[in-house]
């Protein structure tokens, strides 16, 4: 019953659990809780109890060939799908957007409470040359966001680009 990973798998089940980002032995611990008390059949509660009910994590992380593991399931009068994804279903831009946060400053004398942008990842507000950006209106903290958005998604396609044109000139 040894994990096989230890990545995030985000779990849902269509109207009866929201998706959430957990280690895989509680997303299949989620899984079963949200599943075992609907009207199923023998044949689907036998296999639904053993993919996800028993707290091993070999055969759904097998079935994860792609990444994702949808699992319909026939109810009386309705189908729901179980669905499972490697990691948090966030892209790489989207984890790098969460990394960043906007902050209103505390009210000091004549100033209102400037904005500030908070690197979650270290705790510490976003610095340029030594000195804490501030801005005067929320949208401009936003848009120094969606800048630096921007030039991580550039500098990810130029390296891309530097590391491929690197490789095929070493080929000829």
């Amino acid at each position: 019953m040894a994990l096989t990973s230890d990545e995030d798998w985000t779990v849902s089940v269509d109207g009866r659990l929201d998706p959430q980002a957990l280690l895989p032995a509680a997303a299949l611990t989620a899984v079963w809780q949200a599943v075992r008390g609907l009207e199923l059949g023998d044949q689907q509660y036998a296999a639904l109890k053993l993919l996800f009910g028993t707290g091993a994590t070999e055969m759904v992380e097998a079935a994860l060939d792609g990444g994702q593991l949808d699992f319909p399931v026939i109810l009386s009068d309705s189908r729901t799908t179980i669905r499972v994804r490697r990691g948090d279903g966030r892209t790489a831009r989207q984890r790098h957007a969460a990394r960043y946060r906007v902050k209103q400053q505390p009210r000091q004398g004549r100033n209102p409470g400037l904005w500030v942008v908070e690197d979650t990842s270290t705790g510490q507000l976003v610095r340029e040359d030594g000195h804490v950006l501030r801005w005067g209106i929320e949208s401009s903290a936003q848009s120094w966001i969606s800048r630096e958005l921007a030039r991580a998604d550039y500098q990810g396609k130029a390296s891309h680009t530097t590391a491929a044109a690197a490789a095929s000139g070493a080929t000829r």
